[in-house]
């Protein structure tokens, strides 16, 4: 049997290797059209910002490793520019002319590539993407030369990742974003506690603009932007996003799906007999809305990779969907989602409802604890839940991740609020962020408790009938407090409830959500119409 991948790094890598470990006997050549095989294109930023300090902790697997370990013949600078699937066979092109090589199977691994904006002047010096190491190698050459200044076209994963990283170099830096918000894949709160903290960093960010031109002569020096504005740039990346490299399966006949992406089925099989896909080209099931998406994600790349490169060989995997999970740093923030956002769930006209969740990484009487912010998405009749997003300086990888297991397994917010997770003060608290999300989560959904959003609450201070009542003490009250709001402390409830008219409908927040939560029963036992403000002046106040 005689294995073809087309495409290195992620997908290609990782199907060339399990091909290997499922048929020993199998012959398998990878084509590689760059320099580099196997890359950790995710650590490019942080190359160029001198915090990966040895360039070569990026390859990570040479072509001889491949060799060696695995039996592999990789070759490098080698183009596919065609596939006859008639004929099984591809045409190679590389230094010493053109050539057909026969396969038994294909996988076609071929990966996306940088978005090309209708930007004028982008083919000038000092313009770049962040996407190869030959991509970054160009420029930590330029950043020796002494810039100062730079412009980020983008303000997702690989733009914010370059702008702290060229910021750390010293650079005046300025991220450019042309949707109304950074991180289009959080909701728009999410996007405006980053934007605070990269404003804290020195890092300016300017949104719903984009960038029509870029000035100078053979050097960019600045960019224009749709509005007329002009920004120094000495420095220009180019990080608005990535699509995938199709073209080469679609001249094989491959179909593509209803987002443009490479049609697979879960054995990642293409619509040809014996040709597979993986990585960025093609498309998947979102585990939760079970439509097709394309999600450019090194994590799913490889797993898609191992399925395609076990059932080339012989064997039988599948690859089931994703979610989406996803994690960023930006400063001292860390900020991650999985499943469906708001946004995404609205659309998707799903009856849920999202509940915040405020928390901190350990129990608050050992040292360092941090606060963090969860937001729930929620299925709103059976509980299910649907996506989490969560924000925060420490401890919010452990907690995405046990949300995204919880959603990969169909699991509701009853299941959350009994989950025995592990618990010791230097790492949690007894009741973790993501147990207390469910207990907050399934109170809503047994009707325990009603809720209302921070957001909602311009919109409710404008009826008459409505009361937004603060229950936190009155130093916490005087340091700040909603407009328009009513203090009454909730130790002083009891006594002083009576004040309240019973024929209003009651808003109630504390800090963080509990202190409310509890004001919320007495008054509801009284007879009161009550509403907690779910996750109280920490998501009013986006504070984390």
């Amino acid at each position: 049997m005689r294995i073809l991948v087309i495409g290195g790094v992620a997908a290609g890598g990782s199907a060339a290797t399990k091909a290997r470990r499922t048929n020993e006997d199998a012959e398998i050549v990878l084509f590689e059209r760059g320099s580099y095989v196997s890359f950790a294109n995710c650590g490019l930023p942080y190359y160029i910002g001198g915090v990966i300090e040895d360039r070569d902790e990026l390859l990570l697997v040479t072509p001889e490793l491949f060799k060696s370990r695995f039996n592999i013949d990789v070759r490098i600078n080698t183009e596919v520019t065609d596939i006859d699937p008639v004929g099984k066979t591809i045409t190679v092109k590389n230094a010493r002319g053109e050539s057909r090589e026969p396969y038994d199977k294909l996988i076609i691994a071929t990966g996306g590539r940088p978005l090309e904006l209708p930007i004028k002047g982008r083919e000038k010096d000092g313009v770049y993407n962040v996407f190869t190491v030959p991509d970054a190698d160009r420029i930590v050459s330029r950043l020796e030369l002494g810039m100062k200044t730079a412009v980020v076209v983008g303000g997702g994963f690989i733009g914010l990742e370059s702008a702290e990283n060229l910021r750390a170099r010293g650079l005046s830096v300025t991220v450019v974003e042309k949707a109304p918000q950074i991180m289009s894949n959080m909701d728009e709160e999410f996007s405006h506690i980053l934007i605070r903290e990269l404003d804290g960093m020195g890092i300016s960010v300017i949104t719903g603009t984009g960038v029509t031109e870029i000035t100078g002569g053979d050097k960019a020096d600045g960019v224009v932007l749709d509005d007329g504005r002009t920004l120094p740039a000495d420095l220009v990346i180019l990080a608005a996003g990535v699509r995938g490299s199709t073209e080469l399966a679609e001249k094989a006949g491959c179909r593509l799906g209803e987002t443009r992406g490479v049609w697979v089925d879960a054995n990642m099989c293409t619509s040809v007999p014996d040709i597979y896909a993986a990585g960025d080209i093609v498309e998947s099931v979102h585990l939760v809305s079970g439509k097709k998406v394309r999600i450019p994600l090194a994590g799913s790349a490889n797993k898609q990779g191992r399925v395609a490169g076990a059932n080339a060989a012989g064997g039988n995997l599948q690859f089931k969907g994703v979610l989406g999970t996803a994690i960023l740093k930006v400063g001292g923030l860390t900020a991650a989602r999985t499943g469906l956002n708001d946004r995404e769930a609205r659309q998707l006209g799903r009856d849920y409802e999202c509940l915040y969740v405020p928390g901190f990484s350990n129990a608050t009487y050992y040292p360092d604890a941090a606060p963090m912010l969860l937001k729930l998405t929620v299925e709103k009749q059976t509980g299910l839940l649907l996506g989490a997003q969560a924000i925060g300086r420490k401890g919010i990888d452990k907690r995405i991740d046990v949300l995204a297991t919880a959603i990969y397994g169909h699991m509701t917010v009853f299941d959350l609020e009994n989950l025995d997770l592990a618990y010791a003060p230097p790492y949690a608290s007894a009741k973790d962020p993501v147990i207390m999300g469910g207990m907050i989560a399934a109170n809503s959904i047994r009707g325990e408790m009603d809720y209302c959003l921070p957001q909602q609450l311009p919109e409710i201070a404008k009826n008459p009938n409505a009361v937004i009542l603060d229950v936190r003490t009155r130093e916490e009250w005087d340091a700040g407090h909603v407009d328009g709001a009513v203090l009454l402390p909730v130790d002083e409830l009891r006594d002083r409830y009576t004040e309240l008219d019973a024929g209003k409908d009651y808003y109630v927040y504390c800090g963080v959500g509990y202190r409310a939560y509890n004001a919320c029963l007495f008054l509801k036992s009284k007879g009161y119409r009550v509403r907690n403000v779910s996750g109280g002046m920490r998501a009013i106040s986006l504070n984390v």
